[in-house]
């Protein structure tokens, strides 16, 4: 397996173990721009059975070395294909769409014999991972050729309370 191809799945499995830790599990399906569809299930007290929400977030999850990746005081700079920076614009400007498409860069040391490590006492995944989303109403295709410099706050860590801020807004 390439690295990149490794990188990757690292990456969603990353993903999938915060989703699962907070309530939240992976509805796996075809990959059409979206590698992670996240739902929450929820225990329904009358029925004694667990039943899934009908709200679900969609994400596209990127991978990257750290020394691929450009820091600004507020922001890293992450530089997306165009084909995925107009994923986004796509699902952002569907009229009624329900889903939204989140991205999320995943940034692994340069190191591949630092990404994971197994002690009997810890499961270490380095190094961390920033959430992005479009937030204007009606954003513009990139007309760019190739990659497009996406912004992501800092403060936009992937963290255990992502999934719930997250569907909070939905």
């Amino acid at each position: 397996m390439r690295s990149v191809d490794i990188m990757e799945e690292i990456s969603k499995s990353y993903l999938e173990l915060l989703a699962n830790r907070q309530g939240y599990f992976n509805f796996n399906g075809r990959d059409y721009g979206t590698d992670l569809m996240i739902r929450k299930a929820h225990f329904h007290v009358l029925r004694k059975r667990y039943l899934t929400t009908g709200r679900a977030i969609d994400f596209q999850v990127k991978s990257i070395l750290e020394k691929n990746i450009t820091y600004a005081p507020s922001t890293i700079n992450f530089y997306l294909e165009v084909k995925n920076f107009n994923d986004l614009v796509d699902r952002k400007r569907e009229k009624g769409a329900l889903i939204p498409l989140i991205l999320i860069v995943f940034i692994l040391p340069d190191s591949e014999d630092e990404w994971v490590t197994v002690t009997p006492e810890k499961l270490i995944v380095k190094k961390c991972a920033y959430w992005f989303k479009l937030d204007v109403e009606n954003p513009e295709y990139s007309e760019n050729k190739t990659k497009v410099v996406v912004r992501i706050p800092k403060v936009n860590i992937v963290d255990l309370k992502l999934f719930d801020r997250l569907f909070d807004e939905l």
